[in-house]
């Protein structure tokens, strides 16, 4: 059989022709879809709740450090839902469990003090990257199916 009587009968039968003329039936097509939409749709919600924290180039402003806190409930709800795509979901789990406790431990208060090291020998810049390395990990799932 030719490639385009391949690529044909594929799409005669729901189907397509992948890479190396394997064929990949419309449920997988369907499914990869779905993974794409919902990751889109993830990462676009947390980088909406991220404004002006990630990535760390932008400033930091003490007074909407809060809003951190208050980005877990909707940040769950989008990795509750983002989650059924998710292939490796302990790992997925942990980085969302890491994401929580950076944002219900770290306060402004210690953050946000001066370009010192604090008693645990962080400095702000050290948080920052903490930060952006935790929302990296967290939006990776939505860059791999």
């Amino acid at each position: 059989m030719t490639e385009t009587e391949a690529t044909l009968l594929a799409a005669i039968i729901g189907g397509t022709i992948g890479i190396a003329g394997t064929y990949i039936g419309a449920s997988r097509i369907i499914r990869i879809q779905e993974f794409y939409r919902a990751a889109s749709k993830f990462r676009a919600t947390i980088l909406y709740e991220l404004t002006s924290f990630y990535p760390i180039n932008q400033g930091w402003d003490k007074k909407q450090f809060t809003r951190l806190y208050d980005s877990i409930p909707r940040i769950n709800a989008a990795t509750a839902e983002f989650r059924y795509f998710v292939v490796r979901k302990a790992t997925f789990d942990k980085a969302v469990s890491e994401y929580n406790k950076y944002c219900r431990e770290n306060t402004g208060g210690n953050v946000f003090i001066l370009d010192f090291p604090s008693t645990d020998g962080k400095s702000r810049k050290d948080y920052m990257v903490e930060f952006k390395n935790i929302v990296d990990h967290l939006l990776s799932f939505a860059d791999k199916r």
